[in-house]
């Protein structure tokens, strides 16, 4: 299952900004580790402001949030979470669509 996902630091920093460079660095750490596992599709920082947006490639609701959840940033972060369909999934759904008309 393909999810997107969008993260906001809102506010400016919850803790020292020392403490939240470590916290964010472990946490982009963890985020190459899933690439290369791929379980992370894409991911891409946000220009001139804290955040990104990451499409994940999972097999369930349930180890979206388990992989979030372990994310040190994760309680950090304002969240949104889209699931997605990959382009072969629209054209089924396209087809389908057109049979049905």
């Amino acid at each position: 299952m393909l999810y997107l996902t969008n993260c906001d630091l809102k506010g400016g920093y919850p803790v020292p900004a020392k403490q939240w460079l470590e916290i964010a660095l472990k946490s982009m750490e963890a985020v190459a580790n899933y690439k290369k596992e791929g379980k992370v599709v894409l991911h891409v920082g946000y220009a001139g402001r804290q955040g990104g947006a990451i499409i994940w490639d999972v097999a369930s609701h349930e180890e979206l949030m388990q992989v979030l959840s372990g994310l040190p940033f994760w309680p950090f972060l304002e969240w949104e979470i889209i699931p997605v369909l990959s382009t072969e999934q629209i054209l089924v759904s396209i087809k389908q669509a057109q049979a049905a008309v």
